[in-house]
């Protein structure tokens, strides 16, 4: 009885090692942005001066959606500032322009870059809902 005991032991921390071990490698692996074509965007835009909420129309939904989907997401730490309150996000996927204008945009917990042309659209699409970069 003692052995068994044992043997599950082992065989369940063995198990939960292996899945932890996929987590971590999981999360520094880069990945590709998927949206789903069906995801409305929403423009969140809350500052001390502006509170912002809106759905954006299909031209500008789908432009976004050009950006963003098949960038490669990957890990990092850049200095430049991402807040969920100046994001455009795609059912539960948020995207978050970097706040000092860089060409990066935080996704999930990854990042993606994006062209300084692309930037200029995602900055022209956030303005014509009445959102403007920097932000920070």
């Amino acid at each position: 009885m003692e052995n068994k005991r044992k043997n599950i032991l082992y065989i369940s921390v063995g198990v939960a090692f292996v899945f932890v071990v996929f987590l971590i490698v999981s999360y520094f692996l880069p990945s590709t942005v998927g949206i789903s074509e069906h995801a409305d965007a929403k423009i969140k835009y809350i500052t001390e001066n502006k509170n912002i909420e809106v759905t954006l129309d299909d031209s500008d939904c789908d432009e976004l959606r050009r950006i963003f989907n098949g960038k490669t997401a990957y890990h990092d730490s850049p200095s430049c500032g991402f807040t969920e309150s100046a994001s455009v996000s795609f059912g539960n996927q948020i995207f978050m322009p970097a706040c000092d204008g860089d060409e990066i945009i935080k996704a999930g917990l990854k990042y993606i870059s994006i062209s300084p042309k692309e930037r200029d659209t995602v900055d022209k699409i956030f303005a014509k809902y009445g959102a403007t970069f920097p932000c920070a």
